[in-house]
Order: structure tokens, then C-alpha cells, then sequence
């Protein structure tokens, strides 16, 4: 008794209490700024706790196959100089005249959905070029293709990382290239492709429709990405440069040639994919894509033979429908329409179909290798997974996140502006009617994470920005930044 009260231990109690009383001070404070603080300042606060690099870093990175010059233009704008002769909506998978265009265009801008179509005829294709070459359009160039836009998002955001770019390169995409972006010389092209950029923003009015989200059509006519050349180019590529990754897109481009020489180039990737060292993961990145015929291909062939898959809502609902998964009806997506658990059951479906499986070695999913899908869309993102050779997934959705609106909105500091990005999301989501899982909104905690079938589910709310400056290329520059901060190591090796 008489040590409790021993004045070295009252010393000591006043040590702990002068100690405590600031701690309890801050988090008081802390407490209190959480409470006072706005929904899109405490969700960004929040994905900046879970953001963080994997220890396992990548350090080298191949990207192709597609390269090319994008004319981002006022869809609008262009839409009004066309003279076209009918008025009315109507998709085509392939277009043969400004009429195809205007019609595709109005069809898609009534959605608000993303789309890209090919123009078969020349003549059309040159003459719409001219038309944004007009001064009152204040048409944009930059850099386009879904490899040039990936590995120019990982050359100007992360240099410790080196990305090699294999993909047609002209004169105007050498020059607008990052310069930290290693290009293959053996894929040099003398004239650029175009791809043409109908952007356009929720309320702008065509006619009599008005479009309900901002987003783009996109044309072009593509005369090398996609080639034979280029995608052997890339495989020896990746054989000279050992990556940490591979990067594989714009597969897209492919569905508008002849179907015996696609399937040839299919077979000629599937091939290639099996020949990569299997201790080096290969990201898939989707785009869109109208021929069920060509989709089916790529579902069975490629897809599977991919440790990594990313798209978005189209390409999504497209999938099940060609390979009569859940809730194919839903496809083509309007906005804002697709439920949070339609998608997680489409997903579920994906991964489960098309995904490495280990406990069925006698199965053909035991032979497969994805176990990674990162799913965006303009108001959430889901990251699933598989196994264990992917990790740091939520952190990798989390930067994807943030980047999103801000992409969008053009805001290049890292200072929150509400005035310009919103939430748009339930008090209370349906994820999973399958298990019945609901998420709460919490800005303070906007990751929630669950497991089906041995299959992860992580899904965050997205900030969405109110009145986007450009569209282009923020899907690419989510799934690149999701892809630097995940982390792939894979403990089981392959059998010899």
C-alpha cells in the first residue's frame, strides 16, 4: 500500500494524465472534423487510409496492342453539321454512311451509354474527319487506344514503373506520347490512325432527345492496330522484356475484319497467352463490342486464359448474354439502371464459368487462370477475386475510385472539391440477394467486402463528377491505376 502511495507513483499518475489528456483532446477533434465533414470530403479521406502500395511492386510492364490519335469532338456540335437525312435512332453494328453514324449516335446519346462502332466506308470516315477539322468544333488530339492510354496513365502517374508500349505508333502519337513510355520501333507507322471522339454532356440536346449521362461514341477505321505484325510484335516483346506484367487490349478492334482472318488472330493469341510464363499475369482489358458471334469467341478463348479481366457495364451484361448468363436482359444498359446486385451475380456467374478453379482438377476451369475481375461503372466499382495470388485488392479499387470523378472533372490536385464531385448511391444497397447482403452508406467507411463460393467481393461507391470536361480514357486510367496498387504473387507454381 504504501508504494501506491509513494510520491514517485503520484508522479507517475500525473505523467499518464498530462499524457492523456491531449490524446483525448485530438480524438475529440478528430471525432468532431468527422462529424462536421462533407460526404465527399469524408469518402475521400477514407479510400486515402486504405490506399497503399503492395510490397511487391510492378517494375516492368507490356502493354498492347492499340495505339492510335483521338479527335475528341463535341458529338453534338458534329451531329448538327452532318447533313443527314433521317432523324430517328437506330443501332448498326458496323456503319456505311453519315446516316449509320447520326443514328448510332442519336441511339447511344438517348442511353447515355458508351459506345464504339467502326466505319466501313472510307469515304464517310473522311469526310467526318473534315467536318471536326471545322474551327467552330475546336476539335482536341491526343493520345488514344486502350495500350497507349494505359501506358501512358503508368508512365505519368507512377516512374518507378516502366511501361513498354507495343502498338501501331505514327508521327502524332510518337510526339503526344509521355516520354518515359518505351516504344517498340518495329511497330513504327508512317500516318497515324483516327479514332474520332462524339463526347457530350447529361443535358445537351439533340433533336428531340436529351442525353441522360455524359459519355462518348466513338468511330473509326482502324488499318493496323489489330494486325497480324503488331500482335507478333508483342509477344516477342514480352519474351525480350521478362515484364512483371502483360497488358492485353483492344482485341475490340478485331470483330470489324473478315471472321476466318479473326479467328485466326484468335487462335494466334490463344497461343501466344499459353506460351506466356505462367508466374507472369496477364491483364485483360475489355472493350466494346457488338458481334455475338466474335464476343462468344472471346469469352471461351481469351478471357480464360487471363489471370486479370476488366470492363465495364456493357461489356458486362453483353457477356452474360452471349454466354446466357444471369440478368442477359439487361443488356444494352441505360443508365443508372443496372442494380448493384445484378451486377455482383453476373460477376459471381463470370468468375465461377471462366474463372481458375483448383479444387476440380479434372475440370477445364482447373486449366484456367483468371482470378481477378476489376468492374467499373460511372456510379460504383467491384473488384472480385479468387485463390490467393491477388491481394491489396482494396486498395487498388480504392485509388480507381478516387481517380474516377476526378479524372473526369479534370481535377489534377489532390484538394476535394465538392462543388464539383457527388455521391450517387442509396441510404441502404442490395449486394448480394443471394446471401442478402446490404450496405449501409458510411462516407466514413465506404468499402464493404463479402465472400460467395470461395469468390471475394469488394465494392465501393464512386464520386461522380457533376459536369465532366472529357470521358475518354477514364475507364483506362481506372483499371491501370487499380492494376499498379494490386499485388500479385502466386504461391502455388505451375507443374512442369
Amino acid at each position: 500500500m504504501a508504494l501506491l502511495t509513494s510520491p514517485y507513483n503520484y508522479l507517475l499518475y500525473y505523467a499518464v494524465l498530462a499524457a492523456a489528456i491531449p490524446w483525448f483532446y485530438s480524438y475529440y477533434n478528430d471525432q468532431q472534423r468527422m462529424a462536421t465533414m462533407g460526404v465527399e470530403q469524408a469518402i475521400t479521406k477514407a479510400w486515402d487510409r486504405i490506399i497503399s502500395l503492395p510490397t511487391i511492386n510492378f517494375q516492368r510492364i507490356v502493354v498492347g496492342i492499340n495505339c492510335n490519335v483521338d479527335v475528341i469532338v463535341s458529338g453534338v456540335g458534329t451531329m448538327n453539321q452532318i447533313n443527314a437525312t433521317g432523324r430517328r435512332q437506330q443501332h448498326h453494328d458496323v456503319m456505311h454512311s453519315l446516316d449509320d453514324l447520326y443514328e448510332n449516335f442519336v441511339h447511344f446519346f438517348s442511353q447515355g451509354a458508351p459506345a464504339e462502332r467502326y466505319m466501313e466506308d472510307e469515304l464517310s470516315f473522311e469526310k467526318l474527319v473534315r467536318i471536326t477539322e471545322s474551327k467552330s468544333l475546336k476539335a482536341h488530339h491526343s493520345i488514344g487506344g486502350n495500350a497507349a492510354l494505359m501506358a501512358q496513365k503508368i508512365a505519368s502517374s507512377f516512374p518507378s514503373v516502366t511501361a513498354v508500349l507495343v502498338g501501331p505508333i505514327g508521327p502524332r502519337s510518337h510526339a503526344l506520347l509521355h516520354p518515359s513510355v518505351v516504344r517498340n520501333n518495329s511497330t513504327r507507322i508512317d500516318q497515324d490512325d483516327l479514332h474520332v471522339i462524339l463526347e457530350y454532356k447529361q443535358g445537351e440536346i439533340l433533336g428531340e432527345y436529351v442525353a441522360p449521362a455524359s459519355s462518348r461514341f466513338i468511330t473509326s477505321r482502324d488499318q493496323f492496330s489489330g494486325s497480324a505484325p503488331v500482335i507478333d510484335m508483342f509477344f516477342k516483346a514480352i519474351a525480350q522484356s521478362r515484364p512483371d506484367l502483360v497488358i492485353l487490349t483492344g482485341m475490340h478492334i478485331m470483330q470489324n475484319q473478315p471472321p476466318d482472318m479473326r479467328m485466326e488472330k484468335l487462335r494466334l493469341l490463344k497461343r501466344s497467352m499459353l506460351q506466356v510464363n505462367p508466374l507472369i499475369p496477364i491483364h485483360f482489358e475489355l472493350g466494346s463490342m457488338s458481334d455475338p458471334a466474335y464476343v462468344n469467341e472471346v469469352l471461351y478463348k481469351i478471357i480464360p486464359n487471363a489471370d486479370s479481366l476488366a470492363l465495364n457495364e456493357q461489356e458486362l451484361t453483353f457477356l452474360s448474354k452471349v454466354g446466357n448468363g444471369p440478368y442477359n436482359e439487361q443488356y444494352p444498359v441505360r443508365t443508372g439502371t443496372l442494380h448493384v446486385h445484378k451486377v455482383v451475380e453476373m460477376l459471381h456467374w463470370l468468375m465461377t464459368t471462366f474463372g481458375h478453379d483448383r479444387s476440380k482438377p479434372d475440370a477445364p476451369n482447373y486449366n484456367y487462370r483468371l482470378n481477378r475481375i476489376h468492374f467499373r461503372c460511372m456510379t460504383f466499382h467491384i473488384a472480385v477475386s479468387k485463390g490467393t495470388d491477388w491481394s491489396n485488392l482494396a486498395a487498388g479499387l480504392a485509388a480507381g475510385a478516387k481517380l474516377a470523378g476526378r479524372q473526369s472533372c479534370n481535377l489534377n490536385t489532390y484538394k476535394t472539391d465538392s462543388d464539383l464531385l457527388e455521391v450517387r448511391t442509396a441510404a441502404r444497397t442490395l449486394l448480394d440477394k443471394n446471401i442478402d447482403k446490404i450496405y449501409q452508406f458510411d462516407p466514413h467507411n465506404p468499402i464493404a467486402s463479402w465472400m460467395r463460393d470461395g469468390v471475394v467481393f469488394i465494392y465501393t461507391p464512386v464520386l461522380v463528377c457533376k459536369f465532366p470536361t472529357h470521358t475518354v480514357g477514364v475507364d483506362d486510367a481506372i483499371s491501370a491505376t487499380a492494376l499498379i496498387y494490386s499485388q500479385y504473387y502466386k504461391l502455388e507454381k505451375p507443374h512442369a
